[in-house]
């Protein structure tokens, strides 16, 4: 079927092409996936940060030391400004970071889309090819219901 060196080329190169294709498709897939790890991870870290500095202002917001259920010892709450202040601004760092790798993630997201797509048109690429007859080919063999009724 490809005993022409054209189309013998041509079909190695679409070959190739779809190969190159599909690696590019599964390394941005592995990033993307990569990236989404991350973010799930500053995803939880934010949370924390932020939990951590609501915390910190509900103590703060309560008020002199109190005593808790009839004991003498006085309940510590950090009521330090300078305690708060970094709290805050451990949340906000948080909050940044994960702002930061939402759009990593985002943008990997995005190439991994573009090469799956252009593996699949590849694909498709490489199978026209390969579907393609040659034009040294022989004729076609006729049926055997094109032979009864010619008879």
């Amino acid at each position: 079927m490809f005993d022409d060196p054209i189309s013998s080329y041509e079909l190695l190169e679409a070959a190739r092409e779809y190969a190159r294709a599909v690696a590019l498709a599964k390394d941005t897939a592995a990033a993307s996936r990569e990236a989404d790890i991350k973010l799930a991870k500053a995803d939880i870290a934010a949370v924390i940060a932020i939990n951590n500095e609501w915390e910190a202002n509900l103590n703060k917001e309560q008020g002199p030391s109190r005593r808790e259920m009839g004991f003498g010892a006085t309940v510590n709450t950090p009521d330090d400004p300078d305690h708060l202040a970094a709290v805050a601004r451990a949340a906000e760092f948080a909050k940044l970071n994960y702002q930061q790798l939402r759009a990593v993630a985002m943008s990997a997201d995005l190439a991994a889309t573009s090469a799956s797509q252009a593996a699949e048109a590849a694909e498709r690429h490489l199978l026209d090819i390969a579907r393609t007859p040659t034009t040294d080919q022989p004729a076609e063999v006729p049926t055997t219901d094109q032979i009864e009724a010619t008879v």
